[in-house]
């Protein structure tokens, strides 16, 4: 006679750990278990992790099959990132990833080399129901996927606010408020000529970021320039030139305020080859790993981005909208940590 346990050495091959076989493990019934691996808020967050932890003990995996047909859902999260040689992006990807492993939601990771490329790929997502939302970033000021996605009802959150952002959930950094610190930093710090390599302004963090760059620095009497021929989300080598050009041609820049890691390491390499010391003879201020720019050098003011907690927000903000639509959506700003520096 053969047995029918889980690991039955006299079965052909072990039967697959079901919902039933959780329940059993933990003492609970067979819709409550359903419902704590659903992250349903009616179950005590105490009995989520207990099951959870059951499950993957016994190693259950659901079937997605069965989910779609008795749910409509397909519990993917499909995330529709436009890369960019920022390391922003490869570290919040992983982070919300990881924020949805408590939940049966997968990531769909679905990367983008353009702003079009993108819609397209969100377009072939609702069209074919392969996921239940969507998060994208890098958003434009008019962003025609904000625009497809609310005029299709489907679930999404943004990486970055646009002219619809009040109709959606999304997470954004306040750039144009570490513009405006920045600015004001280095005007403490005796500088006189700020120089932005900053984003392309039809990015919403992009207009926002020059917007208040200029504006602080006309408050505060300081000449300002954006460095040309190139955005802080352009490639090393195309960073390195236009940092080399502008340090070239603008000797009595002593201030720089930039938008991403990448174009502070550029200006960085640039000035170090004009025989300027950050520090002495310039400062500069960076939007990006305090980690990263502190090993490479310690002397730019580098602000960081608390990748962790928008992660973390946006998964909560997109499964809020999957799950409860008629709610307002979930939104938050983060604003820039200057403490210690003003």
């Amino acid at each position: 006679m053969t047995g029918s346990g889980l690991n039955d050495p006299g079965s052909m091959r072990p039967q697959r750990p079901t919902l039933k076989t959780i329940a059993e493990l933990c003492g609970l019934g067979v819709p409550t278990v359903s419902r704590a691996l659903n992250d349903s808020p009616e179950i005590s967050e105490e009995t989520r992790r207990r099951v959870r932890q059951v499950a993957e003990e016994v190693g259950y995996v659901p079937d997605r099959a069965g989910l779609r047909l008795r749910t409509g859902r397909t519990f993917v999260i499909s995330l529709v990132f436009l890369m960019s040689p920022d390391d922003q992006m490869g570290r919040i990807i992983p982070s919300i990833a990881k924020a949805l492993m408590s939940t049966r939601f997968q990531t769909g990771i679905i990367p983008v080399l353009s702003v079009d490329e993108g819609l397209q790929a969100i377009r072939q997502v609702v069209e074919d129901r392969s996921a239940d939302a969507v998060v994208f970033n890098e958003t434009l000021v008019e962003d025609p996927r904000a625009a497809y996605l609310l005029e299709r009802g489907f679930p999404f959150a943004t990486h970055g606010r646009n002219s619809l952002a009040h109709l959606h959930a999304h997470f954004d950094y306040d750039n144009g408020s570490f513009a405006r610190n920045a600015a004001q930093l280095l005007a403490q710090r005796g500088k006189r000529w700020l120089a932005l390599f900053g984003p392309p302004q039809e990015r919403h963090y992009g207009l926002d970021t020059f917007l208040r760059a200029t504006e602080a620095a006309e408050a505060l009497g300081l000449r300002f320039e954006r460095i040309g021929g190139a955005y802080c989300t352009d490639g090393l080598s195309e960073l390195q030139a236009a940092a080399r050009r502008f340090v070239a041609s603008h000797p009595q820049c002593d201030g720089f305020v930039c938008s991403s890691g990448p174009a502070a390491l550029a200006v960085a390499a640039a000035l170090a080859e004009a025989g300027l010391v950050i520090g002495r003879d310039v400062d500069v201020v960076a939007k990006g790993s305090r980690v990263l720019l502190g090993m490479v050098h310690p002397a730019i003011v580098a602000i960081d981005e608390d990748v962790r907690r928008g992660a973390d927000f946006l998964a909560r903000a997109v499964l809020q909208a999957i799950r409860n639509p008629e709610l307002p959506p979930m939104q938050d700003v983060e604003q820039p940590d200057f403490s210690g520096f003003l």
